[in-house]
């Protein structure tokens, strides 16, 4: 009730900057997904190409240091992530 009350007494110079700070922040978050498809594509095709290869190189360490298949997966993909 208190934020429809604030909302309802911001100007409309206010009101321009939220929608402006709001579209900013969808599109940073619609390019961040974007960038997530195309990391998970890349994965995907680098491990088809070779599965054995991407299996012994990047899958079997992180087995071996006892995480999960879904652990180790999730760690190939954030670190597609790392800045370089």
């Amino acid at each position: 009730m208190e934020e429809e009350r604030e909302l309802i007494s911001l100007s409309s110079k206010q009101m321009e900057q939220l929608r402006k700070e709001l579209r900013v922040r969808i599109s940073r978050e619609e390019l961040g997904q974007a960038r997530r498809v195309e990391v998970l594509d890349r994965i995907f095709t680098v491990s088809q190409t070779n599965p054995t290869a991407f299996h012994q190189i990047w899958i079997q360490p992180l087995l071996a240091a006892g995480l999960s298949l879904e652990a180790a997966v999730g760690h190939i993909i954030a670190s597609y992530f790392q800045p370089n």
